[in-house]
Parts: structure tokens; C-alpha cells; sequence
């Protein structure tokens, strides 16, 4: 019997083919071993050198071989897990089907209830992990924004203590420096119950970025390497922009982009063969009038999906973007861009598709954008389970019993299928006028906002985080502050 979901798992499309993947993968390999990247870190320009890198100054110049060796280590297969031990909560790294979420560090946020711009707070944090937990089609969790109302060198611990607190779901996490990378660690360590428990059901995602073009500075490499001895899965993102810090030619940002992220492959994979690494890079153009990073650019939706494919024909987990827009306001504009970007990303193949929420060209998070996306996440998650073709799903019998001129109201095969096979809508209106009327005549936005004001009123997370779990992230939190203090 062939099944749609084991023949091809998924509806895609392709917008490279062999030739120019490979194109694109052996002129990376050649700007690694030729013109090298700078690496602002002793230990790692040493590793690299003992390896068979060729060292000049802060040039290192990576030979093919230590990239195709990387490449044959790190796994393409892993589950991030759910601390409540919930199933439907962890995240199956396996090709061909995305998971979404929100992005991080955005220096602005708008108002939950109101929408007004402002700067995001520690009750912020926590109130964006229990949105995200409460909607169906997010599938991963970051802070949105930065935390401005604590010490600005541990907005990061505090953003993921509160996210774990207020999340059942895999978090993605970031940090300044190697102190706040190794406090989150232990943190998440704290939920799990052991470090050896944590190596076999990991409960997060780390999330570092070197600076384009190909320079990695000692902190994010810091970071690499904390994580590659600790086995923490990593996502290691440049951020190069096309005209700016990139060539303005998709396919030289994306060679840059790919040079810049297998450093951190490479890196990952000498000090621990076997860390998890996801390949990513945010790849847009610079808006030459406005001079800003264009999220919202049906380039970004375009150079991520290459970007996929890339990472596919290496057989690495991909870091992609959606979800996200350039317009202010969460209005017509941020649902054309966003929905767009949604269905791109989830069509190419992408594993871990962030940035759902972003407006302002990642200026601000929006949890209004982030509710709006959730639909729209549910209506490219429908497409992407295609159609299943078994001697059920034919139905020539059923066809035969209803027969010319009859209807499939009541036939016990309707009432079977139809919840799994139709995707049901909350916030899209499908109402007649005289029913949509009598509702209000409520526009999306509207209905938008009292979805989330309904998840604000009413959710909570269920089960909580242990309390004892709960003390020990205190304690990780106090002894932060006073290593700060001491500064």
C-alpha cells in the first residue's frame, strides 16, 4: 500500500538543483580552506590548528577534509524534549517537517493587552512562555525580547528561568557571555534532574552567532565550546546581510553564510563528536532606501529556502526564519509578509523555523503577531501532511452507496474523516454576513486580540515546575547576581 507520508513525506518544492547544491557546497569548502575566517578565541584557533587548520594571526584556514569529517559526525536525527515528560510536546528532529516559534532579543515589545511599544519586562518573559505553551502550532519557545528591568548582563538567565517556569515546551536559549551560558545549563540541568539526564532527553536548544562577514568573537565561541563539552544542541547563526555584510548576490551570501556556520560544526564536532548542530543563518538583503535588514522580503523567505536545501544535502538540521514582517503593526501588511514567510519556510523542509512575532524588522515582539501566526502555522501544517491515498481515502465504495444526486451529509464515512481530514479555523471567518454581523463584525485583528486576552485570563500551565527544581533555579539566579555585584 503506498502512503503519501512514506512515499514523500511531505508536499515541497525545490528551488536549487543537484548541480547548484553542489556548486554551493564545494565553493564553501574553497572559501573556508582559501580565504579562512578570523577567530577571536585562543583554544579554538589552537583545536582547529592540532586538527590540520592552518593558523595565521586570527586567520584560520579550515582544509576540506575537517569540514566532510564534521559533516559525517554530527546527527541528523534527535528529539528535544518536553520537561513534563509530555510527548506531543517534544520536538522529532527528522527531515521534512517543521517546527515553529517565536525569535529572540528584540529591544522593544508591544503591550499584550494594549499593543503600545515598549520596553519588555521580566512579567513579559513569563508571560510569553505560557502564550506560547497555550497555542497549538507553536512548537518551541524563545523570550521575544530582551528583559530591560533586571541587571543587563543577566537579562538572559532571568528570561530563561522564567521561560522554563511558564513552558512545558522545548525552549531555545541564548546568552552574552560563557557565565550566562553555563547558569542556564545548570538550570536546565536543575529540570532534568541530572546532567546525565539531561545528555539523554535534552530539555533545551542553545542558540549562538558569529558576526558576518566570517568573523567569530570569543564569545560566541565561548559558547560553542561550553556546549559542544556539555552536549548541549546548538544553533549556530550567522546573520549576514545581503549588500551590507554579504555579498549582494544570493549565492555568495549563502556560501558565506555556510563557511560561517560549519566553523561552529567543525568546532563542535572535534571536541565532542555526536553534539547536535543545526546549520542556520538569517539571510535577507539590506533595504537600500531604508538602509535596514528586510524581514519581510521575499528574498529572506527565498535565500532561507536554498539555505535549507544546502543544509539537507549535508544531512544537517536546518535554523530557518518565519513568521515575521517589517510593518509596525500587527495590520494587513504583517499578515501578508508573515503568513507568506510561514508557508516558504514549512514548504522548503526547514526543522526549526524562529522569529514568529517579529515586527519592526526585529525591533519588537508581538504576541498579537505570534497569536495571528499560530493560524496561520495550523494552515501550513495541514498542507504539509498532503493527502493520504489507501482504499479508504478512495472511497469508491462510499461513492457507490451515495450514488448520482445524493449527499454525504450522514454517511457514516463523513462523520469518521471529516475532523481528521479538514483543518478547522479559529480565527478565520467563514461565517455567513448575517452570522459574522451578529457576532459583531469583528475584524481579524480583533479577534486576534481577544484570543490572546482569553489565554491571558484563563491559561495555566499545567503541571508546574517542581518546586525543588523552582528553588535551585533561585539559587542560580542569587549567585548570578552576586558574581555581578562583585564585578
Amino acid at each position: 500500500m503506498r502512503v503519501n507520508y512514506q512515499v514523500n513525506a511531505a508536499p515541497q518544492f525545490r528551488v536549487l538543483s543537484d548541480d547548484q547544491l553542489q556548486e554551493l557546497y564545494m565553493a564553501t569548502l574553497q572559501l573556508m580552506e582559501h580565504t579562512g575566517l578570523d577567530v577571536y578565541h585562543e583554544e579554538a584557533r589552537c583545536l582547529l590548528e592540532e586538527n590540520g587548520a592552518w593558523v595565521d594571526g586570527l586567520r584560520v584556514r579550515i582544509p576540506a577534509f575537517l569540514v566532510e569529517k564534521a559533516l559525517t559526525t554530527a546527527p541528523c536525527r534527535f528529539t528535544i524534549y518536553s520537561w513534563q515528560s509530555d510527548p506531543a510536546k517534544n520536538i522529532i528532529i527528522s527531515p521534512n517537517w517543521p517546527h515553529y516559534g517565536p525569535g529572540p532579543t528584540c529591544p522593544k515589545f508591544h503591550d499584550p493587552r494594549t499593543g503600545e511599544r515598549r520596553p519588555f519586562l521580566r512579567e513579559d518573559a513569563r508571560t510569553v512562555a505560557m502564550v506560547c505553551d497555550a497555542l497549538p502550532h507553536i512548537d518551541f519557545v524563545e523570550g521575544l525580547s530582551t528583559i530591560s528591568d533586571v541587571h543587563v548582563d543577566l537579562a538572559d538567565v532571568y528570561e530563561f528561568a522564567e521561560m522554563i517556569a511558564n513552558t512545558g515546551k522545548p525552549i531555545v536559549a541564548w546568552s552574552y557571555t560563557a557565565d550566562g551560558c553555563r547558569d542556564i545549563h545548570q538550570m536546565a540541568i536543575a529540570v532534568a534532574g541530572s546532567e546525565e539526564a539531561f545528555i539523554r532527553q535534552p530539555n533545551y536548544i542553545f542558540y549562538a552567532e558569529p558576526l558576518s562577514p566570517l568573523t567569530s568573537n570569543k564569545e560566541a565561541m565561548d559558547k560553542v565550546i561550553y556546549c559542544a563539552k556539555h552536549r548541549i544542541p546548538l544553533i549556530f547563526t550567522p546573520c549576514p546581510i545581503g549588500g551590507g555584510t554579504a555579498p549582494s548576490t544570493a549565492a555568495g551570501e549563502l556560501v558565506q553564510a555556510a563557511a560561517e556556520a560549519w566553523l561552529g560544526l567543525v568546532v563542535s564536532q572535534l571536541l565532542n563528536p555526536g553534539t547536535p548542530f543545526f546549520m542556520g543563518a538569517v539571510v535577507s538583503i539590506m533595504d537600500m532606501k531604508a538602509a535596514v535588514l528586510a524581514y519581510g522580503a521575499p528574498e529572506l523567505s527565498l535565500f532561507q529556502a536554498a539555505l535549507t536545501e544546502l543544509a539537507r544535502y549535508v544531512r544537517l538540521p536546518v535554523w530557518s526564519t518565519g513568521g515575521c514582517t517589517d510593518s509596525k503593526l500587527v495590520d494587513e501588511q504583517a499578515a501578508l509578509e508573515g503568513a507568506f514567510s510561514v508557508l516558504f519556510a514549512g514548504l522548503s523542509g526547514a526543522d526549526l523555523i524562529h522569529d514568529v512575532g517579529f515586527v519592526e524588522g526585529a525591533i519588537s515582539g508581538s504576541l498579537q503577531q505570534v497569536v495571528m501566526m499560530d493560524e496561520v502555522i495550523g494552515m501550513v501544517k495541514r498542507l504539509l501532511r498532503g493527502i493520504q491515498i489507501t482504499p479508504e481515502t478512495l472511497a469508491l465504495e462510499v461513492i457507490d452507496r451515495v450514488g448520482p444526486g445524493g449527499h454525504y451529509l450522514e454517511d457514516e464515512h463523513t462523520l469518521k474523516h471529516f475532523k481528521e481530514e479538514f483543518w478547522w479555523p479559529e480565527l478565520i471567518d467563514r461565517w455567513r454576513f448575517e452570522s459574522w454581523e451578529a457576532k459583531g463584525r469583528k475584524a481579524l485583528g480583533e479577534r486576534v486580540q481577544e484570543k490572546l486576552n482569553h489565554i491571558l485570563d484563563t491559561y495555566e500551565v499545567s503541571p508546574p515546575l517542581a518546586g525543588a527544581a523552582q528553588e535551585k533555579i533561585n539559587a542560580i539566579l542569587a549567585a548570578a547576581e552576586d558574581r555581578i555585584a562583585g564585578e
